[in-house]
């Protein structure tokens, strides 16, 4: 079964839980899940995670919400291990019936042509960011938790500009397609795990702002600026269309699920 019951006590690990769709999943997530659960929020800025914090606890009380505030673009073994090392201890990690961990953090990257991008230290820095980082806290997620929890769920916001060419968006695609292949081979190797890509569809975060604003194509531009007009979806929408297909376990281990592949089979 892929179904997720939120309702049962649970270890939740969010990056990238300081704003847009991270942020909005801590908050979501905390109006479902067991008052025992513990909800580990992941980003670089120490305030903007307290800032998370603050909203969770309001709107429950008894989660346990630890703020582990961490560079992602410098990949460690050593700094991943003693995340979840400290993690456990300031938890409970008695009885949980899963552990959840949801790959969230991203960077849009350099919005040029492909064949000016020939800066090999900025390929190099956004993949450890934004793939490296992702893969060996992975590794350290499944290593460290899975004698912890009955069920372990993986899910890695993915996009669709990594499965269908964008101009100016080779970096940010590429990636995107690394990340979301690399999860889809661990789905097939580990059948213990449950692991959904999800792709949440043109949402309202900086990272959209910022491909309207910097872009090098006016193409790019100018097709973003009308998708704001037509299609945008604020985080909190496809955050719920994502804990929906949790719930309802909608899908087989290592699928890729986009926000509107739902919408148009309704």
């Amino acid at each position: 079964m892929t179904s997720l019951d939120f309702s049962k006590k649970s270890l939740i690990f969010i990056t990238g839980a300081s704003r847009g769709i991270g942020r909005a999943l801590a908050i979501e997530m905390s109006q479902s899940i067991h008052p025992q659960s513990a909800l580990v929020l992941i980003a670089s800025s120490a305030s903007a995670l307290e800032e998370t914090k603050s909203l969770v606890l309001q709107v429950e009380s008894t989660l346990n919400v630890v703020t582990y505030p961490i560079d992602l673009s410098e990949p460690s073994d050593d700094v991943y291990e003693k995340l979840f090392d400290e993690v456990i201890k300031k938890v409970d990690v008695s009885n949980l019936d899963y552990s959840i961990f949801i790959h969230n953090a991203g960077t849009i990257g350099c919005l040029k042509k492909t064949v000016d991008l020939n800066d090999v230290e900025l390929w190099r820095k956004y993949y450890d960011l934004n793939l490296i980082s992702a893969i060996s806290l992975n590794s350290k997620f499944i290593s460290k938790t899975k004698g912890l929890a009955k069920k372990l769920f993986i899910v890695n916001i993915t996009s669709l500009c990594g499965r269908v060419p964008f101009v100016n968006m080779s970096m940010y695609g590429s990636c995107k397609a690394a990340r979301e292949l690399f999860f889809k081979v661990l789905a097939v190797e580990e059948s213990n795990l449950t692991i959904l890509n999800y792709s949440p569809g043109p949402v309202a975060t900086d990272m959209f702002e910022t491909i309207i604003e910097t872009a090098e194509d006016d193409g790019l531009r100018k097709s973003f600026k009308e998708t704001k007009k037509t299609d945008i979806l604020t985080p909190q929408k496809t955050v719920k269309m994502l804990l929906d297909i949790l719930k309802k376990g909608i899908f087989e281990s290592g699928q890729t699920i986009d926000y509107f592949d739902l919408v148009k089979s309704t």
